[in-house]
């Protein structure tokens, strides 16, 4: 039920002869005030991103002109494109729950805001019949505590541990590279691991430029003093 304002409520004491209700302060008015404008703003983005998913699976793009989506959804929402890669990702994690609860997810979401829900959307995908779990954990911990537990369940080691050699780049290039492009990019490094039988994350990178250099020369581009 829609939440009444203290002045709607002084109104109706007044009129009804009711016992007064109590002045709120200014600051906390303004504190509620607050939150539940986010509330709304953080509700409403979820709709925008069903809309830029469907857009983006459709290629809409594509009949405006443009090559790549990115620089057509930055044009027509004023967003950028790594905050909707994000919000994207919280989309993904409310469409693996129970479709009984989405609509409690959503707002439960919407109260932990936009950074929070991206940190804990993964966890959502991995295991979407703990999500009321998930969600209290991201209520009462720090964002980092939140970050180390969805790590913990995607079995990758928490920030700040030691990991396999690149495996923190790995991780920043796979979450620049457009949605529609990440499950072609995670194959193939995939794949190059398992050729080179290494976990090694600047080793493929390394093997990745090889390549790129012998295909250059393939075409009469060469590195100064390596023709």
């Amino acid at each position: 039920m829609k939440e009444v304002s203290k002045s709607v409520q002084r109104r109706i004491a007044v009129q009804t002869g009711g016992p007064p209700v109590a002045e709120m302060p200014r600051h906390e008015e303004l504190d509620l005030l607050l939150r539940q404008h986010a509330k709304r703003l953080h509700l409403g983005a979820f709709d925008l991103m069903e809309v830029v998913r469907e857009a983006l699976d459709g290629k809409v793009h594509e009949r405006f002109g443009y090559e790549d989506f990115a620089p057509y959804v930055e044009n027509r929402t004023g967003l950028s494109y790594r905050s909707i890669c994000r919000q994207l990702a919280v989309l993904d994690g409310l469409r693996a729950l129970p479709p009984a609860d989405l609509a409690e997810a959503k707002q439960v979401l919407a109260e932990l805001g936009a950074h929070r829900a991206s940190i804990l959307a993964p966890a959502l995908e991995k295991e979407p019949a703990d999500w009321r779990e998930w969600a209290e954990i991201a209520r009462q911990g720090t964002e980092e505590a939140l970050q180390d537990a969805v790590s913990s369940a995607l079995g990758l080691k928490p920030r700040g541990k030691a990991g396999v050699p690149g495996e923190r780049l790995w991780t920043f290039i796979l979450n620049q590279i457009p949605p529609e492009r990440r499950e072609q990019a995670q194959w193939v490094v995939k794949k190059v691991m398992e050729i080179g039988e290494t976990q090694n994350g600047i080793a493929v990178f390394l093997y990745m430029v090889d390549v790129m250099e012998r295909d250059l020369a393939a075409q009469g581009i060469y590195r100064e003093g390596k023709t």
